[in-house]
């Protein structure tokens, strides 16, 4: 299953945001502290335009005060499938590729163990 996780973290305004940060952190160089709630869109292409998949559901909080990481905990809802993929773990999002736990699922997704491969497409 391969797929763009569209995160709108900071959005420009009159976008439709898809993350709440519910508190601020402490440190502006790497967001310490911060903790936020995201359903954000899974499209087939790197374009926030592209098909909608499914959408990625979920708590993301930045656990380091020397580098931008964060531990996210999300549920994958994929469309047109029965069930859900389930990731924990702690995510480096500077690093160019990085693994994720998937820790379970539900329905056709039931006792699925493994790791999800994840990578910046781009930031902006």
């Amino acid at each position: 299953i391969s797929f763009y996780l569209q995160d709108l973290f900071f959005p420009t305004p009159g976008v439709n945001v898809t993350t709440a940060i519910v508190l601020p952190g402490t440190n502006n160089a790497t967001m310490f502290g911060m903790v936020a709630i995201i359903d954000d869109k899974l499209t087939e292409g790197p374009s926030i335009d592209s098909k909608l998949v499914g959408r990625a559901k979920g708590i993301l909080a930045f656990d380091s005060i020397s580098n931008i990481s964060l531990l996210a905990s999300i549920t994958l809802e994929l469309e047109g499938r029965d069930g859900n993929i389930n990731l924990l773990g702690q995510n480096r999002a500077l690093d160019p590729q990085r693994e994720i736990s998937i820790v379970g699922g539900s329905g056709e997704f039931r006792f699925v163990q493994g790791f999800a491969t994840l990578r910046t497409h781009s930031l902006e």
